[in-house]
């Protein structure tokens, strides 16, 4: 039996890292051959976005994944990273209503699809590219501004770009009250050497930012750096885009992204569907890296992890009382050290919440008052993963600013372990549903579900609603009630109560007009 975590070097055929298998074979990898280059489109400035109606099938200007005779070539913007697109966008007439647009992103571009030769997975039937990097090193390329299609779904409340040539990748969020961006933004598209590819510097993972969908193996996947195909509606549900990785005879994937149009959260729904014609196990992960607000990540970013465990996945050596990889800690006090509070981490740290009994994890920025929250339905997504570099981290070769940011997991899988992969039959799905509500302006997070989040210090209390909502807000110590109070809330204005000083913990309540419960938080 053949372990499913060995790879072979970059001439044989490539064993993906997951499960034990029995059913591969020992086929062997066709010839490496080598990608052509991208034409180099002319140098574009920014595009004014123009309303597109809503496609039901791929947009023809984009290069098909399958067969995929070539990979992409993305493009760098004249803006600071985090300006996503062009400066209309911000000044863009509020939406009453979900709208699809296209607009045109610029990102300065390494190279590197001169530098990638094809091989099929045989376990996924699927091209896994790898990359030359001692060519590449060789050659000292620089990078040079490319355009990339950008498709936008907005409405009131947010903006949504994604870059179909790039993965798929949903690149930027911004909330219009704001103008404020949660994404990371990497100022070019740049090859790292993080990935699952065998030798290592076969590796090139783009810690490009926004949000990726990783699949099939464990980390970052395959598909990160591919064109997938793209369809739009605009219907009484909103705007909603279907990024799609598929083809017969291999495994393959589709995310829709649903924006509704009285929301200031965004539904994510990935499906996996297997078509090679055996059962295959497979990772299935969203994976968000984040600045919230910032061109880099703030020492001062603070992590919402509402459980009492985590299950630590890789660490740094240098500075931790941690335990290592497999091993459960407690959260959030390490020892000494305050995990919630990303100034007290050290070198990096990756861990799992497997299986989350609270309906949200998340994080805040204070020093851009912005913030995030993924929201699921406990018990449905067992995937829940936080990563981050800290301050001190000594390599940043993934970018050329120095920038840094962490990541935000959820998936189908508990962990990245062999045990932790699901086996799919033939022609059986993975699917999940996730929703992710950028926050601004709330001062902080404690809580938060798929109606409201608060912000609980000492004697003040902030309160954002993810759809307008009449409602009252409580706040109970034992059974003394110290403020109920109607409110009206929009999500795009936070509201904030002061009230006095109880002896003791507090409970806060917020009901809608019909006095349901939508939120209840006890510490």
């Amino acid at each position: 039996m053949t372990s499913h975590r060995q790879h072979l070097a970059a001439g044989g055929a490539l064993l993906l890292a997951a499960f034990l298998i029995t059913a591969c074979g020992s086929a062997a990898a066709p010839a490496p051959k080598t990608v052509p280059a991208t034409p180099t489109p002319p140098a574009m400035t920014h595009v004014t976005p123009t309303a597109v109606p809503p496609t039901a099938s791929p947009v023809s200007s984009l290069t098909p994944v399958e067969p995929e005779p070539t990979v992409p070539q993305p493009t760098p913007p004249s803006a600071t990273p985090v300006t996503v697109a062009s400066p209309t966008h911000t000044a863009s007439p509020p939406a009453s209503s979900p709208q699809v647009s296209l607009t045109t992103v610029t990102l300065p571009t390494y190279p590197l699809w001169d530098f990638l030769t094809e091989q099929t997975d045989p376990v996924y039937k699927m091209p896994v590219f790898y990359f030359d990097r001692a060519a590449f090193e060789a050659a000292n390329p620089a990078p040079v501004p490319k355009d990339y299609t950008g498709v936008v779904l907005e409405n009131t409340y947010l903006r949504l770009t994604f870059l179909p040539e790039l993965g798929g990748r949903l690149y930027s969020a911004v909330v219009k009250a704001t103008g404020q961006e949660i994404f990371y933004h990497n100022p070019v598209v740049k090859p790292s050497r993080y990935g699952v590819l065998q030798p290592y510097e076969a590796n090139w993972w783009l810690a490009t930012g926004g949000m990726e969908w990783a699949y099939p193996t464990q980390e970052h996947g395959y598909r990160f750096g591919v064109p997938w195909f793209y369809s739009t509606s605009v219907n009484s549900e909103g705007a909603s885009i279907t990024l799609s990785d598929t083809a017969e005879g291999r495994v393959g994937a589709e995310v829709t992204v649903t924006l509704p149009p009285d929301s200031a959260a965004f539904t994510v729904a990935p499906r996996l569907v297997n078509k090679t014609g055996q059962a295959v196990p497979v990772q299935f992960w969203t994976n968000a890296a984040l600045t919230l607000g910032a061109a880099s990540m703030s020492p001062q970013t603070q992590f919402i992890v509402p459980t009492d465990k985590i299950i630590v996945h890789s660490r740094g050596e240098a500075g931790w009382t941690v335990p290592g990889e497999r091993q459960e800690a407690s959260w959030p006090l390490a020892g000494q050290i305050d995990l919630r509070q990303y100034s007290q981490w050290a070198n990096y740290l990756g861990f799992f919440v497997p299986d989350m009994a609270a309906p949200f994890i998340g994080a805040y920025n204070p020093e851009t008052n912005v913030g995030v929250a993924r929201l699921i339905r406990p018990g449905e997504v067992p995937g829940n993963k936080l990563f981050a570099f800290s301050t001190t981290f000594p390599d940043k070769s993934y970018t050329d600013d120095g920038s840094q940011y962490f990541e935000l997991w959820g998936g189908a899988n508990r962990g990245f372990w062999p045990e932790d992969d699901v086996t799919v039959p033939p022609g059986g799905p993975i699917e999940w549903r996730e929703r992710w509500w950028p926050l601004a302006g709330l001062g902080g997070l404690t809580w938060a579900n798929e109606h409201a989040a608060i912000h609980l210090h000492q004697t003040s209390l902030s309160l954002l609603v993810s759809r307008p909502l009449g409602g009252t807000i409580t706040v109970l110590a034992g059974e003394t009630t110290v403020l109920t109070q109607p409110f009206t809330a929009d999500p795009a204005t936070p509201l904030r109560w002061e009230f006095a000083a109880p002896a003791q913990p507090v409970q806060v309540q917020v009901a809608d007009e019909s006095g349901t419960i939508l939120l209840d938080y006890q510490p």
